[in-house]
Parts: C-alpha cells; sequence; structure tokens
C-alpha cells in the first residue's frame, strides 16, 4: 500500500550552499548534463505551463476554509497566465517559506509584495470573471464550484465572503446553492454543464474540506469530484472518470483505508489510470512554472566503485523513505528539520523516494534534491508516471515505459514499484517489465518492490542484470525501534540463515531521518552494512550466462535459497 494516512528544512547556511551549488550546476562534483522531459510525457499532467512573473505572496495563516478556498481559486486564476501568486500558510507555512526562500536566493523569482487575501483581491480580482457561491452545508458545491470557477475563469465563495467578493468589484456567476439532492447527482450536472470547458482531460478527487491543490484544479482546468470505494455514490462518480481518454493523471487522493486504496488501484488500473496524489499540495499552480525553461538537474550517478560483495558473514541491510510519489513529500515533509536539511544527513545511506512527476510538477523542486544529494543520499523514482499498478493495465508496458524513459533522463538508478503481482521472480508481469525496458531503452539498475513483505525472496537478479529488492517491512506502521528489532534480528541469525541483503522501507509518516540515523548508530558500530539500493545492486552476485539458442528455454534468475 502507498498509504498515504491523514496524521496523515542551519537554514541560513543551507540556503546559501544550495543557491551557490544550484547557481553553478554543482551538487557535489560536475553536474551531469541537464534533463529533457519529452513534450508527449508532460501533457499527460499539464494543459498550460505559464512563465513566472513578478510575485505576490499571499498570507493566509490562520485563514477559515472559506477565505482559503478563495485564495487558492484565485491563485489558480491569475497563475494561468503568469505565476505570480504564492500563498504561505495553506500548509504549515515554515514549508511554504522554504521554496519560497530557496527560490528567491537562487534568482528565480522577484518577490514584489507581502499582502493578505483583502490585498490580494484588490491586486487580482480584475483577472476573475466573477464568482461562484458554494455552501460548505452541501459539501459537493465546493467541487463543483471549484469545476465552474475552471470554466467560467472564476473564484469560489462561500456565503460570508460574497460581501468582500463584491467590494472588490466581483460579480456572481453562478450560485451551487440548493441545486442538487446529492453529490453524485451533482457531479454528473456539473459534468454536463462544464466538461466542453475543462481542458484537462481527467478529474481530480478531492475532499471538499481540503482546498490546498484547489489553485492547480483552476489553472489547468480540471473537474474536481469526491467519492470513497465504500461510499454509495463510488461507480456513478467513476462513471464520470471512465468518460475521459485514459493515459491522465487522477489528481487528488483515492481513498481513506487500505482496502478502499486497493479497490481504488485496481479500478483506475483497469482502465490503464495512475494517481498523482496532491490531496495535500498547495502552490502547484506556482512550483510548475519555477525553474520549468531550464533543462531539469540530472541525479549525479550513484556512488558504487570500490562495493565489495555482499556476504552472509555481514548484515547488509538497505533502508528506504517511502510515499514519494505524494507530492507533499518533496515539497513538505522533506523539508522539515529531521529529513533533508539535517546536519547528519549522508552519514546513514539512504533511498528518497521521489515521485518522477515532480519533475514536472514541481520542476525546480526536483533540481534542489538533485542538486544537493551527497554520495549516500540515493534519489529513488517512486513509480514512474504515478501511482499505479502496471500488471493490471491494458497498456501497462507503455505507462511503465514512460517512467522508465523518466528515470533515464533523471539520471535515476533505482525504481520503486508498488506491483506486488511481481513479487513472484517467474510472474508473467516481468513480460510487461522487459517489453518497458525494451520501449524506453532503459533498464533501472535496481528495481525495489513493495511496502509490505509479500513473500517473496529477500533479492533476485533478472538475466538483463537488475538486482530486485522486495520489501521485508513487516507493518507499514514500523517506527524506528520496529525497524532496530529487525535489524537486530538479522545481527541474531547465524550467517548460514541470512539473506544477502534485506530492503527495509521507512515509512515517512512513522520515522525521521535523524529518528532512523540515532536507531541504527549501535549497529553500524557492530559492523552491519547500509547500503544505498544501487550500492545494493552492486553487491550482489552477476546472473548466470545466457546462451543464444533457436530452442525456447527458461532463462535463468539468480535467486536466493532462503527469504530470510
Amino acid at each position: 500500500m502507498s498509504g498515504r494516512r491523514r496524521s496523515r528544512g542551519q537554514l541560513a547556511l543551507a540556503v546559501a550552499l544550495a543557491t551557490c551549488a544550484l547557481a553553478l550546476g554543482l551538487g557535489g562534483g560536475s553536474a551531469p548534463a541537464g534533463a529533457a522531459i519529452p513534450g508527449g510525457i508532460v501533457d499527460r499532467y499539464l494543459t498550460r505551463r505559464p512563465a513566472v512573473g513578478p510575485v505576490t505572496v499571499v498570507h493566509i495563516e490562520g485563514a477559515t476554509g472559506g477565505e482559503r478556498l478563495l485564495a487558492a481559486t484565485l491563485q489558480g486564476i491569475v497563475n494561468r497566465t503568469t505565476a505570480r501568486v504564492y500563498l504561505v500558510g495553506a500548509r504549515p507555512p515554515a514549508e511554504d517559506q522554504y521554496w519560497l526562500d530557496h527560490y528567491a536566493a537562487d534568482g528565480l523569482i522577484t518577490v514584489v509584495a507581502d499582502v493578505d487575501l483583502a490585498g490580494a483581491l484588490t491586486a487580482f480580482a480584475s483577472e476573475a470573471a466573477g464568482y461562484v457561491v458554494a455552501s460548505e452545508a452541501e459539501p459537493w458545491t465546493i467541487n463543483t464550484a471549484t469545476t465552474a470557477a475552471a470554466a467560467l475563469g472564476g473564484v469560489v465563495v462561500t456565503p460570508d465572503l460574497i460581501g468582500l467578493a463584491q467590494s472588490h468589484g466581483l460579480t456572481q456567476l453562478d450560485d451551487h446553492r440548493g441545486r442538487w439532492p446529492d453529490a453524485a447527482t451533482a457531479y454528473e450536472g456539473a459534468a454536463a454543464t462544464y466538461r466542453a470547458a475543462l481542458p484537462y482531460q481527467g478529474l481530480a478527487i478531492e475532499q471538499p474540506t481540503q482546498h490546498a491543490p484547489r489553485d492547480l484544479f483552476v489553472q489547468q482546468g480540471i473537474m474536481a469530484v469526491y467519492t470513497r470505494p465504500s461510499a454509495p455514490d463510488y461507480d456513478r462518480v467513476y462513471a464520470l472518470l471512465d468518460a475521459y481518454p485514459p493515459g491522465h493523471p487522477v489528481y487528488g487522493y483515492i481513498s481513506d483505508t487500505g482496502v478502499e486504496e486497493v479497490q481504488a488501484l485496481v479500478r483506475l488500473a483497469q482502465a490503464d489510470r495512475f494517481l498523482v496524489p496532491t490531496d495535500g499540495n498547495d502552490n502547484l499552480s506556482f512550483h510548475l512554472a519555477v525553474g520549468a525553461d531550464r533543462p531539469r538537474r540530472r541525479v549525479d550517478p550513484p556512488s558504487t566503485a570500490g562495493t565489495a560483495p555482499c556476504t552472509t558473514d555481514q548484515v547488509n541491510v538497505v533502508l528506504a523513505i517511502t510515499d514519494g510519489d505524494n507530492l507533499a513529500l518533496p515539497a513538505g515533509v522533506y523539508t522539515r528539520g529531521g529529513y533533508w536539511p539535517s546536519g547528519q544527513r549522508g552519514t546513514l545511506p539512504m533511498g528518497w523516494s521521489i515521485g518522477e512527476s515532480a519533475s514536472v510538477l514541481m520542476p525546480a523542486i526536483w533540481d534542489h534534491f538533485a542538486a544537493s544529494a551527497t554520495p549516500n543520499d540515493e534519489i529513488v523514482g517512486m513509480m514512474g508516471v504515478g501511482y499505479g499498478l502496471p500488471s493490471l493495465m491494458p497498456h501497462g508496458a507503455s505507462v511503465l515505459a514512460d517512467g522508465f524513459t523518466l528515470d533515464q533522463e533523471l539520471g535515476v538508478a533505482s525504481h520503486w514499484s508498488l506491483d506486488a503481482l511481481l513479487s513472484d521472480p517467474g510472474a508473467p508481469s516481468w513480460t510487461m517489465v522487459q517489453a518497458a525496458i525494451g520501449a524506453s531503452g532503459h533498464r533501472p539498475r535496481t528495481f525495489l518492490l513493495n511496502y509490505a513483505d509479500f513473500g517473496g525472496p529477500n533479492w533476485f537478479v533478472r538475466p538483463d542484470g537488475m538486482a530486485v529488492l522486495e520489501s521485508r517491512q513487516v507493518s507499514y506502521d514500523d517506527g524506528p525501534a520496529q525497524v532496530a528489532a529487525q535489524v537486530q534480528a538479522l545481527v541474531d541469525l547465524p550467517p548460514a540463515q541470512r539473506p544477502l541483503v534485506t530492503f527495509l522501507p521507512l515509512t515517512v509518516w512513522r520515522v525521521s531521518y535523524d529518528g532512523i540515523v540515532a536507531a541504527m548508530a549501535p549497529f553500524s558500530a557492530q559492523g552491519v552494512r547500509f547500503l544505498t539500493p544501487a550500492q545494493a545492486a552492486a553487491c550482489l552476485p552477476a546472473p548466470p550466462p545466457t546462451t543464444s539458442t533457436s530452442t525456447t528455454v527458461p532463462v535463468p534468475v539468480v535467486t536466493p535459497a532462503f527469504t530470510g
């Protein structure tokens, strides 16, 4: 499971160093040539990408839900032409400020004003066609009004803010109160009225109480709906999605429980669809513009020279942080002090998952991580174009190939999939993976599988040399103490019973980088070897050579004789 749980970053020096590194194109050595993301892949995500203009910072710390809704939809309208509005306070203000400071220090933006919501309306209300009224008492109207605002070029207001909107010269475009008896009927009505005016060929599934990503929906022209697999209107709402062509991500989020997550993912996959989790992201209409006029920063090649072969005389462990397909990680969680800005970063080899979609939707944020990674920080591509199950997709090889193309362009050596149907080394779905490698011309060095332990081998090596590491995490809810217990269990095993290498995902909502460094320090002192995913691939045995023959024979795969 990807498991978005609702419980689910030194700063002055870090900014100064990052500024110098980015300005010079450096990241601990000579920078690799810049990456150009193919236009066909970009078009999966975006209908427009504006240039950056003079920036007005709008402070909404402490704002009501209605005020956040108005601010986000106004931002989406303004940022259609040029990206000029940046909100602080839709997420924890320190996270918003982190990127504002980084962009300014790197010369990517020029801030010309700091205002509140009223000041933003004074500056920009003339760019909106008017307002659409929604009511929190009829929550579906929040989404239908967002859809109407995207189609009509307006903003959304709740009844208590009509006076504020009118005082800034805005007039009513529509009023969605009292129009529909339930959510599904409302979404069907909104689709019938507005779909032809919306350029994006897909949906956003967004909780009506969450407003952070609505700037993206309005800017890109995305219809907003809400349902869950356990809801009685699930089939009716997903029928609206079925009317769109496949190939574009669903934005927002699709579930509240692990069971719902699997149900929704399967349904999406069967229609060649995938998810880009954005339900908690703000400022995407701005982030997608910053740095987009320059090539993407490629990740430095993983440091594997001199990696000694793995033996069972030593405990070999790979740690990697989960959930990077959720763009709230690179944009928010990773900026917190115990993660990327940590003074300890680089002391413990670590895989940092980041969805490749970040290179399109948050290009300068991607560049920041790629440029500032140490040799012990491996950027791991999280699921390619988005969160999906290619094994169940009618055209899964094509979807996976676009992900591998992104990995190749971005210099990403390790790819992380949650496609559990690949857990068996002999699974038919590996034919799809091989087809994707052939179509993209790129083979990941390391292929990480799953968050949970689905019973396959700890590791195996494909005939083409790609190392596959399967999760041995006991529970998605494990914290540092539970991870330490698993490592201790490996230490306690006789060498003859140990796997050559063990992959332990670290659930980002439970484990910080600083927290796991502290928990693993005693094991490092005992001689446990921690490896990045690419280093682990370098330590495993090579597959046996294949022999050309005119007769079809089973393809050899190197696997361990035990699962550990």
